[in-house]
């Protein structure tokens, strides 16, 4: 994350150095600094599915990072897409916490969020967390409700809403028209405004679909804007993955460029079943959630939230 005195779309440097400074050493390293090794464990997959990994998680996100600069060299424009495997999700809301650090935005949202579903079924409770944000749907229902020029479908897949344009009563009939509630209108709020001191993380430059903002009172543009995720395009841009795919400690998060087959995002999903309810919306959705049950418990799978 840039400091206020750069521009954060040239020099977005200090994780690219990090996961850099993983490749340089062993596996067993990167699995000693991640500290968990969820994707090594048996129960991280349902019995019936074999392990799609046995590496760390740190060493998955070195395979995507390599795979990301795959596709950027290669010169052709790829199709991004995100996978979710909600029995690898832990419910720490790292995530969600490094989605705010790297975007901006206040208490009226965040880009992404973590679903907390409580199922007291058996001889002992049992909780399912599914991260959640922008699908960014090949069909978008809020580019639907509102006029063409708002919002536009990236050739790479991503949907992007041009800030200028989409605000005031458009700007919430898009968040209305979204299914999922992956969009926000700013209001202009911060979290410390009304402390002795409001903080200068609140108040930094950002970048956000090709353009550099600040929430700076009296000073930011974003206010009366529909807002959502962008996978992080600003760092996809120079080669870096989304912030909430190299948080997460549990390896529940995927991403990567399907045109490329032998990529991890390619390998991943063959022969995994995937929920389909959003599909079944018709709005052909980027983000994909695996299906399988929960280990040990066969009767818990995504059908328990949405039968």
């Amino acid at each position: 994350m840039a400091s206020e005195n750069e521009n954060p779309a040239l020099k977005p440097t200090p994780r690219r150095v990090f996961l850099q400074t993983l490749a340089s050493v062993g596996s067993g390293t990167v699995a000693a600094a991640v500290g968990l090794k969820v994707l090594q464990s048996q129960r991280a997959e349902a019995a019936s599915i074999p392990p799609p990994l046995a590496e760390s998680s740190g060493s998955v996100v070195l395979r995507m990072q390599q795979d990301l600069e795959v596709t950027l060299a290669g010169g052709k424009t790829p199709s991004w897409l995100m996978v979710v495997d909600t029995r690898k999700c832990i419910g720490c809301d790292a995530c969600a916490v490094a989605c705010r650090a790297e975007n901006p935005t206040g208490p009226a949202g965040n880009f992404r969020r973590v679903i907390k579903k409580d199922l007291p079924i058996g001889p002992r409770p049992w909780a399912i967390y599914k991260p959640a944000n922008c699908l960014q749907c090949d069909d978008p229902p809020c580019a639907r409700a509102v006029p063409n020029d708002m919002i536009l479908k990236r050739s790479d897949g991503i949907v992007e809403f041009d800030y200028d344009k989409l605000k005031g009563p458009s700007a919430q009939a898009a968040a209305r028209a979204c299914p999922f509630g992956a969009i926000h209108v700013d209001d202009g709020k911060t979290f410390t405004q009304s402390t002795p001191r409001p903080q200068d993380y609140e108040l930094r430059p950002f970048v956000e679909n090709g353009k550099t903002y600040s929430r700076k009172p009296g000073a930011n543009s974003l206010q009366n804007a529909a807002r959502k995720c962008t996978f992080c395009s600003h760092l996809l841009d120079v080669g870096v993955l989304p912030a909430c795919v190299t948080t997460c400690v549990g390896g529940a998060m995927y991403f990567g460029d399907a045109n490329n087959s032998g990529s991890l995002i390619s390998e991943v999903t063959q022969g995994r079943r995937e929920f389909r309810g959003h599909q079944n919306l018709g709005v052909k959705p980027r983000v994909i959630y695996f299906e399988e049950s929960m280990p040990d418990t066969p009767h818990i799978d995504c059908s328990a939230c949405h039968s």
